[in-house]
């Protein structure tokens, strides 16, 4: 599989479908337990084993052992794949890495602030995960040439940003969230995203206004809930547990409909979107949405 950034952040780009294993180098404690463990140096050390590996999945550590790993062996690496290091504080010297193209992080419990990216002069793909403790992306802004950013909750659905807005300005070309709420509830930063070209959320995160707006003034950018409806499967019913077509509406507390004697109603709503369309057309969202 092609080494991307969408198959690095599932894990993908390394997987053998005929022996239906990994081959990517993963430095964990051996007997880690669900939570991450407690890696050792003993255990970050292997990669000596490895002088020419780029990419490496490494869990457990906390920040002794992530200020150890990035020392030693931070400028050999592309990209990184944090995956359960659950005590990480600081992350400030991701900073001193100017070669790193890839920063992927699933789960932790004390980070409260990203780093200088400054120096990260490589680094275009970011994707930060359950981060129970993270409210702000201040410093987002700082990444030179930063082109895919992906932030909110991969179990939990608890993530709750203070507000967008530092991404004003930036490169970023493809975004992604998918926590619980923006604070602000501000999209006013789209205004100022100029090479945007995708934007995924959750189909029930805004209001069906707010979608209206981003759809109507940037036809460009494409995201699977920016639209009317949410093709999807639902239950038959609890008695007859089969799927059948049915919808999302698209929108805050918008419903989920079968299709099957519901088609008037899902036009009226796709007819409805198409309304909000003309009516916020070239209308700045602050004169749309008054703060």
């Amino acid at each position: 599989m092609e080494f991307s950034f969408e198959s690095f952040v599932y894990g993908s780009f390394d997987y053998d479908a005929v022996t239906e294993t990994h081959s990517c180098i993963w430095l964990r404690e051996e007997k880690m337990d669900i939570g991450g463990g407690r890696i050792s140096v003993f255990d970050i050390d292997k990669l000596k084993d490895y002088p020419d590996a780029d990419v490496v999945t490494i869990s457990g550590l906390h920040q002794d052992t992530f200020e150890y790993f990035i020392k030693t062996y931070g400028k050999q690496l592309r990209a990184i794949r944090f995956f359960k290091n659950k005590f990480i504080e600081d992350l400030s010297l991701l900073g001193t890495l100017p070669q790193l193209e890839y920063v992927y992080f699933f789960a932790n419990q004390r980070v409260t602030a990203l780093w200088d990216m400054t120096e990260n002069e490589s680094l275009t793909g970011l994707c930060i995960e359950d981060f129970s403790r993270l409210s702000s992306i201040k410093g987002i802004e700082r990444a030179p040439i930063l082109k895919e950013f992906r932030i909110g909750n991969a179990i939990w659905s608890k993530m709750v940003v203070d507000s967008l807005m530092p991404l004003a300005n930036t490169g970023v070309e493809r975004l992604s969230f998918t926590g619980h709420a923006i604070a602000d509830n501000d999209l006013s930063f789209l205004e100022q995203l100029p090479h945007l070209k995708v934007f995924d959320f959750d189909a029930n995160l805004f209001t069906t206004e707010q979608v209206a707006w981003i759809v109507a003034n940037f036809p460009q950018v494409e995201g699977f809930a920016l639209k009317p409806k949410y093709d999807c499967e639902l239950l038959e019913s609890n008695e007859n547990p089969v799927d059948v077509p049915g919808v999302i509406i698209v929108g805050k507390r918008k419903p989920a409909l079968k299709v099957k004697g519901n088609e008037g109603k899902i036009e009226k709503y796709v007819q409805a979107f198409e309304a909000l369309k003309k009516k916020y057309k070239g209308v700045p969202y602050r004169d749309a949405f008054r703060f």
